[in-house]
């Protein structure tokens, strides 16, 4: 047995396996559309991601939480469904197959009310998504505004003591509590400004400033219009050293970082949020405040997702949330860095998931490539035993596959689709050896006979062949293309004809 008899006899044999294997990926991909394999488990991986893998209470969580995930717009909107007439009614008949498929199988729709759901979701979505049904946002915005009301309590009142102090004349009294009053007045309204989200928080801190600044000013104009006695400069001059300890530099960066809170304080207050909300509620003086009233919208809307978390996803969002503020190292505004922990954390499982799906699709490709060689009485042994001894038609396949490989150069492994025509042109040409055609199976009988169990040969032959099927249709082409260089390259050097040989 010679290398080019070999090579040959490989030839023939990848031949046939890539004729069948792109049947097989062909009969695998649709099965995997109609049935929405990739999106049943995307959708199942993203709830063992919140609730993990045991069957409980939690899971139970996780089912329906990872079904609001599915419903937000930002999720739904990524399984467009089709448009026109005809592919409305190829979509009716694909989901006619899906509830057929689930009732046949004892299986829950695991997409809720919907038929369907998408087979990919980018990680920012995801984190967005969560994000925005825990209402991360609102919490952070609502503790915000819960703190900043209290400093400006604290500012008020720290003036007020320090004007107690003071040795202030009846009349100068008057004037200065009236001022004090027009600043509160002034506080308010930053912070109702803030509470509707009409100011940022750097903004607010920089308005503040210009109202303390502006009220120590108004103040020394007031006593010295209508004052009596000498005018309390030592209590503004007092004053004012408490703007420039609050607001300076240093000042302004140590309560810029107190007055927003930090993902990990936002995490922490989602379990005893009744509590959190009664010390908001202390704080508070005028209920009917806009401020106020923002805040107990923000944690009524809280209430009604808060029983949905799972601890696993709770202890998850604590980890990530502290790494976020580790990572930022004091910068003011960590949601953003919140943000990308939790994609970072959904890509790295999605990766573990689309390994778990890669293995079962390898599973179901083995099933597959063993109904198919079955049916089409592709039987390894048998097809080997042909090829070695019909030169005739191990000299076609060659030459077939020959053509093949030179028209369709080895590229991208996902890009077969140009090999379909001249395959089918090559089987016309070709009678390979498989099928139900009445010499194969005589052929195939006699074999059998010289086995002690009968068809356990062929059998085993289908057995080789599924496995073979199921390697893919862009493995059999890539090998074929290289077996095919090599036996090229090892041709000896054309023969000369006698002209050349009489000129020498």
């Amino acid at each position: 047995m010679n290398i080019p008899f070999v090579l040959d006899l490989a030839i023939g044999l990848i031949f046939v396996y890539l004729i069948l294997s792109l049947l097989a990926s062909e009969i695998q991909e649709l099965m995997t559309t109609l049935l929405q394999w990739r999106a049943e488990h995307l959708k199942k991986s993203i709830e063992v991601l919140m609730g993990g893998t045991q069957e409980s209470e939690e899971s139970r969580k996780a089912r329906i939480l990872a079904n609001e995930l599915y419903a937000h717009p930002l999720i739904k909107d990524l399984n467009q469904e089709a448009k026109g007439a005809l592919a409305q009614g190829f979509r009716k008949i694909s989901s006619g197959l899906f509830k057929i498929y689930q009732k046949m199988t004892h299986t829950e729709n695991v997409f809720g009310e919907n038929e369907g759901g998408p087979s990919y979701i980018r990680p920012d979505f995801f984190a967005v998504t969560l994000l925005d049904i825990l209402g991360v946002d609102k919490i952070s915005h609502a503790l915000s505004i819960a703190r900043i009301e209290k400093f400006k309590q604290e500012q008020l009142k720290e003036i007020f003591n320090l004007s107690q102090t003071a040795s202030l004349s009846v009349v100068n009294t008057g004037i200065f509590n009236k001022q004090l009053r027009e600043c509160g007045q002034n506080f308010d309204e930053l912070v109702t400004k803030y509470s509707q989200e009409e100011i940022t928080l750097p903004m607010f801190v920089e308005l503040m400033e210009e109202r303390f600044i502006l009220f120590v000013a108004n103040s020394r104009l007031a006593f010295a219009a209508e004052g009596e006695g000498e005018s309390p400069e030592f209590l503004l001059e007092r004053i004012s050293a408490i703007a420039k300890r609050i607001y300076g530099e240093a000042g302004k960066k140590v309560l810029l970082k107190n007055l927003k809170p930090e993902p990990r304080e936002i995490i922490a207050s989602l379990p005893r949020y009744r509590e959190v909300y009664l010390e908001i509620q202390e704080i508070f003086e005028d209920k009917n405040s806009p401020a106020y009233q923002g805040i107990e919208s923000a944690f009524k809307e809280l209430e009604k997702v808060i029983d949905l978390l799972p601890e696993s996803l709770k202890d998850s969002l604590r980890v990530l949330a502290k790494r976020a503020q580790q990572k930022n190292d004091g910068a003011q505004d960590t949601l953003n860095t919140f943000q990308q922990e939790i994609e970072i954390w959904f890509d790295r499982s999605m990766e573990r998931s689309s390994g778990v799906y890669k293995r079962n699709a390898r599973g179901i490709a083995i099933i597959i490539g063993c109904l198919v060689a079955a049916i089409a009485n592709a039987d390894t042994i048998y097809i080997v035993s042909s090829l070695s001894k019909d030169p005739v038609l191990r000299a076609t396949v060659t030459q077939n596959a020959q053509s093949i490989v030179n028209a369709q150069p080895i590229r991208d492994p996902r890009e077969l689709e140009g090999i379909k025509a001249e395959l089918r042109e090559s089987l016309q040409d070709i009678s390979l050896p498989i099928g139900w055609s009445e010499i194969t199976v005589r052929e195939q009988r006699i074999q059998n006979d010289h086995w002690r169990v009968p068809f356990v040969k062929q059998l085993a032959g289908w057995l080789l062949s599924g496995i073979a099927i199921s390697m893919g249709s862009s493995f059999w082409f890539d090998l074929m293309g290289k077996i095919v260089n090599v036996r090229n390259a090892g041709k000896g050097a054309e023969p000369r004809d006698n002209h050349s040989s009489r000129s020498l």
